[in-house]
Parts: structure tokens; C-alpha cells; sequence
């Protein structure tokens, strides 16, 4: 259908937008919406590959709603990252008639801005806290979008979108959904659940050509291709084949020690193929990222060594602003080869020609090894293809064997993506949400918290009551132990313990035990780290090797004054409080200023993760420090307050005063303290000349005005 004929029907922002980006003809998936009732205010599931256009009928229904006055438009996305993402595409598009705001940072409150927003950008985390406090903005909802809705089936974050996805239709029954989801078996499924009408389509904006590399050949459906290089590596022979024709290539491996080896491998084989321009370019890139750090740890050494090679890798690991450089430096096709672990393909949008999935086994604690889901697998090639750079793109997997590429044909290419099944029932997610219903008001009594989940996906699906039943009642128990929640007869009362718990979106379990640890008499800076590590939100854990766990229970002795009794080995505890014992030793020594380069190496963490588990601590001490005031225990409260600096600059405890100063971090303030300068009033007694020289003049300057004013 040619935009033109949707003239009369689509308000005028919204036409010209879509005819300024180029969009003369709509898509099918797109076509298919309209003719369903997209503007008519209808419930839509879009399930289409990726690059189909989905976003765009997203953005019509947002549009359509917020320029006709029917209420704000709030966009559910999995990850901070693709939130930002979004956020910065709609504010580009469409900043200049309607405010678009971003939603994903502290838990603890009900971002009361966001009223003058008409559209926001959130995670479905940060959605369920803005719910837990109230905010008062959230009844002029008339759209919701539910981006990447096949997450139900993802056992971490799926519970979290079901529950916000059934609080939300009770709670804003006019408003219209617009879920979006990868082609699965069952979206029919998800669309009778939400009452919506089912848009399904197999359409890519260009071909994606799906083959099996064995043995140095490509095997297409009806084509085999053999592959001129030097290497007979599959990794190696694919990016010289594609290299070649000035095509990128990304390679999905199932672990970051997988994607460093391959990067390296990769970058070692194209160094010498680069043309100058490119080496300038890459160089250039190379010392960027490396210097991201203060002091550049080993990975971001071997991260700019691969850059060099126009390689890099990509996962959990690295810091942001090396990922932005990552993923930038690619789609400007500076970078030939990022080799990634599969987070890459949670919607980010980074595509390439080649798709390469080398590693299709992964190790589970549950099952071992074996085979990743088909849908899995179609996420990822389906990253290949660029529009406007390509006719076609190739999602390739890697067979070992004979054996192995007809196992693979049958089962990735000619295979259909699996259902998808709810995860609602698991005790330990449905306590922190029967406890945040139980405090928003919504459920006050053991039928009406029944009612609720009669509505969401896991019943619709299993059509049984009877389990879900036997865990709330479980939950339940365990809230009232825990004098979160008061059961009377039938009704469910908060109490003010459960409500701040509640609020602060943390498991009752690790509120419990942060409560009960600052009920003890041991109040030291390890203790606390050990006791925050054992809790839910720190998982997982530093692993130990086996032949570790032995040093770690004589390391504990050391401290054996300051910590609770070590348990047995035979204990069902004993692994994860060595774990965690190990975990807090690392926090203690960043807390005691140990350098981050040698920090990462000595626990053998990633700079990225690091700083998500010190994030993850943050919270953890600043819900401690909510519920120290709540059940006023005074002494703690002075130690936790300090703990949480501590934490946030990595810094000893005599660093305090100076890091409170604006532009000084804990490299900055301990060299002003070991000049003889330890508060900010010493500062002020320095001649400028030496504070310049000490800080840079700039810097310096702007500090002494600053605290000047300040007196």
C-alpha cells in the first residue's frame, strides 16, 4: 500500500514524518496493522522478523493516540541499553511535536516529571517500580507498547513483563496494547491473552539467506558455494570471504572468554589486509577505547590490540562508553568483524552482512550441554542484511560434522522458533510481586490476589489455577513470617515494613536478611559487604574453583573476629557464602582503593561487570540504609551512609570530605591527600598555583570558586 492513500487518514505529523524518512510504501507488517484497526484503537500483536518495520507501527499507534488527545504513550523495552536506544530514535523523529521522555534509572521513586511527557521510553523493571509508588501520571496512559514481548519466555525478566503486563490491562482497561514480537509458534497465543488481533508476516525489507558453513563450503537451499581462502578455520575462512567483498561480519559465541579468543584470532588474520586509511581510523579507535578507564585494565589492553586488527569483541564485560564506541565504529563500517555473546541480539540495532553463529551448544547448570532454542538462533542471523548498503544478507551457522550440518539444516534452517511458555511459577520472582500488589492496593484479599493471576499469561496458557494456588499460599506464609504483610481471616494487609520493601524493589528475602544482619552486634565494613553479597540481587556470584574453596574458608579465618561463624561443607549454604565471602573481599579491596586494573585481574572480573555488581551493591546499601531509619537502628545508619561512598568512588574512609567536592574522584582525592590537602577548607589555604598544579588550572580554578560561593 503506497503512503499516499493513508493521507486523509493519518494525522498530518505523523504522514509528513514517515514521507521525510523515505517511506513511500508501506511495509506488509505495517499494512497488515491498519487493516486490523491500528487506528481504529484495536489490540495488535506484530510477529515479524527483525528489520520488518515493526517499531514503525508502534509509532503510528503512539502517534495516532497522543496527537488525538487519547492520553500519554509508554514504550516497554527489556534493557537499558535498547531503552536509550528508542528513546533517542523517537526524540529525532518526532521531538519537535510531541516531549518524549526516558525512564530507566532510580527505583526508589515515581519520576513525578514525567506528567509532561507524551511519550516515555522504559524498561519493564522501571515501569513495575513507577506502579509500586504510585505515580500519579500513569492513569493518563492510552498506549502501550510492549517491545520484544517473546521475553516472556526469558526465566529473568519474563515474570516481571507478565505481571506488568496484567497490572497495567486491569489497571488502564481503554488503553490499546501494541505488542511486538519475533516470529514464534504461538503468537496466537499471546494475541488471545491480550485480546488482540494477531499480525503475522514473514516479510524482510531485503533477503536474508540462511546456510550451514562445513568443511570450507557454504550450503544454501539450493546452492553451495566454496569459499577461496587461506584459512580452513570457519571463523577465519567467513571473515576473509566477506572481508573481500568490503562486507562486516558478526560472530555469536556462546561465552566472553569465546569472544575474546575469536576476536584475537580474527584481528591477528586482517591486520595485514587493512588498507592504510582504515589502520589510521582503527588506530585512532584503539587508544579510545583502551583509555576509557583511568588505568586500562588487561581486557581493555586486548580490546584495543584487536581494534587494531579492525576486530573487536563485545559482551557484559566492557563498559559503556567502550560498547558505544564499539557499536558506532561498526555501523560506520570502520570496524569489519565484532565477535559477541548473544546480548547482542536482544533488538539492539546493529546490522551486518554476515551473521555467523559458530557456537549453537551451550552449558547449563540445569541441563549441560545442549542445544540453543531455534528462536534463539533466528535473532541472530537476523541481524544480517543492511538496508541501503545490501540486495541480501547471510545468517550462517557453523557445522563440525557431516552428521552435524544435516542435524542443523533440519533443525535451525528449516526449523520453526519454538513456543514460548510462561515462568510465572517460580516462588522466589512471585514473593516480590505478590508483596507489590498486597502493597499497591490492588489485591487486599487471597480470592482477589487469585482473580489477578487468573488473568495473566501462565494461567491462560496451563489453564492451572490449581499450582499457582499452592505457591501464593506458600508466598504468603513466608511474607507473614517475614512481617512484611499481615494475613487476617482472608484479607491481606501491608505493613509499613512491606510497604517500603516493596518500594524499594528488592526480594523480601534479601530485605530479610539485611534486617536481620543489622540486628547482630558485629557492625564492620566486611561483615555488611558479606551479608549484601548473599542476597538475591548480587547472583551470581564470583566463581570459585574447586581447589580454591579451601584457601578462601583459611582466608576467612583472618577475619574470623569480624564475620558469622563459617559453615560446614556439607551445609546447603556453603557454596554461595564462599562465593559471597569472595565476593566481598573484592568490594573491601575496592573500598581500600586497590587500582581497578590490578582489582579485575586479582578476581578475575571484567571491568563492565564490576561495575554493574558495584551498581548492584549501591542500591543494596541504600535499601539498607531506608530500612535502618525505618526500624530506627541508629548505629548502623552512620556506618551504611559511609559504606555507600565508600562504594560509589572507591575510596578509604579518610577520602570522604574530598570526594563530596564536584570533579574529584578517588584517584584526584588521594593525591591532594597525600599533598597534605584532606578538606575541602584545606583547598582554600593551597596557593592556586599549587592546587594548578596538582589538578590542572581549569579544574582548579573552578573548584576554589565553587567552594568559595559554597562559604
Amino acid at each position: 500500500m503506497e503512503i499516499k492513500y493513508l493521507k486523509e487518514k493519518l494525522d498530518k505529523v505523523i504522514f509528513d514524518s514517515l514521507v521525510s524518512r523515505g517511506f513511500n510504501e508501506l511495509r506488509p507488517p505495517q499494512e497488515l496493522a491498519i487493516k486490523a484497526g491500528l487506528l481504529e484503537g484495536k489490540n495488535i500483536v506484530v510477529a515479524s522478523p527483525t528489520a520488518s518495520g515493526k517499531t514503525i507501527v508502534a509509532e503510528i499507534a503512539c502517534l495516532n493516540n497522543i496527537l488525538k488527545k487519547r492520553g500519554k504513550a509508554i514504550y516497554i523495552v527489556p534493557m537499558r541499553a535498547l531503552a536509550t536506544e528508542k528513546f533517542n530514535d523517537f526524540k529525532k523523529d518526532y521531538g519537535d511535536n510531541i516531549k518524549v521522555g526516558l525512564s530507566i534509572g532510580d527505583l526508589d521513586s515515581d519520576d513525578y516529571w514525567l506528567d509532561k511527557f507524551d511519550l516515555i521510553v522504559c524498561t519493564s523493571e522501571k515501569l513495575d517500580s513507577l506502579i509500586r509508588h504510585g505515580a500519579h501520571w500513569l492513569s493518563s496512559i492510552g498506549t502501550i507498547v510492549i517491545d520484544e514481548i517473546h521475553m516472556l519466555d526469558d526465566v529473568s525478566r519474563g515474570p516481571t513483563l507478565e505481571v506488568l503486563i496484567t497490572r497495567m490491562r486491569i489497571f488502564l482497561k481503554k488503553a490499546q496494547i501494541i505488542a511486538l514480537s519475533a516470529t514464534i509458534k504461538n503468537c496466537d497465543e499471546i494475541a488471545e491473552w491480550l485480546n488482540a488481533e494477531l499480525v503475522r508476516s514473514d516479510y524482510r525489507p531485503i533477503e536474508l539467506k540462511e546456510g550451514v558453513y562445513f568443511n570450507n563450503k557454504l550450503y544454501f537451499d539450493k546452492e553451495e558455494i566454496l569459499l577461496e581462502s587461506e584459512s580452513e578455520e570457519p571463523e577465519l575462512s567467513l571473515v576473509e570471504d566477506a572481508f573481500k567483498k568490503n562486507k562486516s561480519t558478526l560472530i555469536f559465541l556462546s561465552s566472553r572468554r569465546n569472544a575474546e579468543s575469536s576476536a584475537k584470532k580474527c584481528s591477528k588474520f586482517l591486520l595485514n589486509k587493512l588498507n592504510n586509511e582504515d589502520k589510521v581510523k582503527l588506530n585512532q579507535l584503539s587508544e579510545e577505547v583502551k583509555n576509557v578507564l583511568e588505568t586500562p585494565t588487561k581486557q581493555c589492553e586486548n580490546l584495543a590490540e584487536c581494534i587494531r586488527g579492525g576486530v573487536a569483541f563485545h559482551h557484559a564485560g566492557l563498559v559503556q562508553k567502550q560498547r558505544e564506541l564499539i557499536e558506532d565504529a561498526f555501523r560506520n563500517r570502520i570496524l569489519k568483524v565484532i565477535c559477541a555473546t548473544p546480548t547482542l541480539c536482544m533488538g539492539i540495532n546493529l546490522p551486518s552482512f554476515r551473521s555467523v553463529v559458530r557456537d549453537l551448544k551451550r552449558y547449563s547448570d540445569e541441563e549441560g550441554m545442549g542445544w540453543i532454542p531455534v528462536l534463539e538462533f533466528k535473532q541472530m542471523i537476523g541481524r544480517a542484511g543492511r538496508p541501503g548498503f545490501e540486495d541480501h544478507g547471510e545468517g550462517i551457522a557453523i557445522a563440525k560434522s557431516e552428521e552435524e550440518l544435516n542435524l542443523i539444516r533440519e533443525k535451525y534452517i528449516e526449523g520453526e522458533p519454538e513456543e514460548i511458555y510462561s515462568k510465572l511459577s517460580v516462588e522466589p520472582i512471585l514473593r516480590m510481586h505478590v508483596l507489590g500488589l498486597i502493597a499497591s492496593g490492588e489485591v487486599s484479599s487471597f480470592d482477589k490476589l487469585i482473580a489477578f493471576f487468573e488473568k495473566t499469561f501462565y494461567v491462560h496458557q496451563f489453564r492451572n489455577i490449581e499450582k499457582v494456588e499452592y505457591l501464593l499460599r506458600k508466598v504468603l506464609t513466608t511474607l507473614e513470617e517475614y512481617e512484611f504483610i499481615k494475613i487476617d481471616k482472608e484479607k491481606l494487609i501491608v505493613t509499613p515494613l512491606g510497604k517500603r520493601v516493596s518500594e524499594l524493589y528488592i526480594d523480601p528475602s534479601s530485605a530479610k536478611r539485611i534486617i536481620e544482619a543489622l540486628k547482630q552486634s558485629k557492625h564492620n565494613y566486611l561483615y555488611l559487604l558479606h551479608q549484601l553479597s548473599l542476597c538475591t540481587e548480587m547472583k551470581p556470584l564470583l566463581n570459585i574453583s574447586q581447589r580454591d574453596f579451601f584457601s578462601y574458608q583459611e582466608k576467612y579465618t583472618e577475619y574470623a573476629d569480624e564475620l558469622p561463624d563459617f559453615p560446614s561443607p556439607w551445609d546447603y549454604e556453603y557454596e554461595d557464602f564462599v562465593r559471597a565471602f569472595k565476593t566481598a573481599l573484592m568490594f573491601f579491596d575496592w573500598i581500600n582503593e586497590l587500582r581497578e586494573d590490578i582489582l579485575v585481574d586479582k578476581y578475575n572480573e571484567t571491568p563492565g561487570m564490576l561495575r554493574s555488581r558495584l551498581q548492584n551493591l549501591n542500591w543494596l546499601i541504600y535499601s539498607a540504609i531506608e530500612l535502618a531509619e525505618l526500624l530506627v537502628f541508629k548505629e548502623d545508619l552512620s556506618l551504611l551512609k559511609k559504606l555507600r561512598v565508600r562504594v560509589e568512588y572507591g575510596i578509604r574512609e579518610e577520602l570522604l570530605y574530598l570526594v563530596s567536592i564536584e570533579g574529584i574522584g578517588r584517584v584526584r582525592a588521594r593525591l591532594l591527600f597525600k599533598n597534605g590537602i584532606k578538606t575541602p577548607k584545606d583547598i582554600l589555604k593551597v596557593p592556586i598555583e599549587k592546587l594548578s598544579t596538582l589538578l590542572g588550572s581549569k579544574l582548579a580554578l573552578k573548584i576554589v570558586n565553587k567552594l568559595k560561593e559554597e562559604k
